[in-house]
């Protein structure tokens, strides 16, 4: 019955993209994003029909953290003009933009978000009791979770205050979390997927093992692909990112260098 999620994932995409062209806004498909997984999830517990522990507690933190991405980035973009990733895509492509839009956007990424999704659809595939050695294995899983959280929910927040001063408009935030990285949110996002994959792995299932695929994958496209590279591309000829760079980490969180 694993397939019935992805049939769910397939149709929700699929409203999404027309709801997309309704808008003429593709940028739409980052909403879309952290509900895909909140629909893989939810489904996915259902279908499976066995309620363990480590299932529900992974439902729980995908569907919490979809929801608040959900939310986060559906109020900021609803109403605004598309972003400039997808009106460079529509001006590369020119003709057939909404074909194209439909494979290369809606559909790539609901490909993807599959591949990153693999720990939640093999937790609910697997029915075992836990020990005391699984109950520990959920516990690291979900402190590194809410570590993640708290990286990506906080430095979405700062960063959201910090554009909302007038006095800000033009400038680059380089504080609180900011300060230790220069992409918190990235950094928290691929934290929490490694922390799934964890709270699956309370099972001490080689299958579960496979689900490593999902966080090594979002956090290759993290760092290498749509995240930071994109990010950093978009701010290298501004003199104030550039100096903030100089002494603040690009990932991983640490002490800011001295000037």
């Amino acid at each position: 019955m694993i397939w019935i999620p992805i049939v769910a994932l397939f149709v929700f995409f699929n409203l999404a993209y027309i709801v997309a062209q309704i808008k003429k806004n593709n940028g739409l498909a980052d909403m879309a994003w952290g509900l895909g997984f909140v629909v893989v999830a939810i489904v996915g517990l259902i279908v499976g029909k066995t309620y363990a522990l480590y299932q529900l507690i992974i439902t729980a933190l995908v569907v919490l953290w979809g929801l608040r991405l959900f939310f986060y980035i559906g109020l900021r973009n609803w109403s605004k003009p598309e972003d400039f990733r997808y009106v460079n895509m529509r001006n590369k492509w020119k003709t057939h933009v909404a074909l194209k839009a439909y494979f290369i956007v809606f559909m790539l990424q609901m490909t993807f978000l599959l591949i990153v999704s693999l720990p939640i659809q093999i937790a609910h595939a697997i029915d075992v009791t836990l020990d005391l050695t699984g109950y520990i294995i959920i516990g690291v899983g979900s402190l590194l979770w809410i570590i993640g959280f708290i990286f990506e929910a906080v430095g979405d927040a700062q960063l959201k205050a910090f554009k909302q001063d007038p006095q800000n408009k033009g400038k680059v935030m380089t504080k609180g979390l900011w300060a230790y990285t220069r992409h918190p949110n990235y950094f928290g996002e691929a934290v929490m997927w490694w922390g799934i994959w964890i709270i699956s792995m309370s099972t001490l299932s080689w299958v579960a093992l496979m689900g490593i695929i999902g966080p090594t994958f979002i956090t290759y496209l993290l760092l290498f692909v749509s995240g930071v590279p994109l990010l950093e591309k978009k701010y290298k000829d501004n003199p104030e990112f550039q100096a903030y760079a100089k002494k603040t980490s690009i990932f991983f969180p640490l002490p800011p260098k001295k000037s």
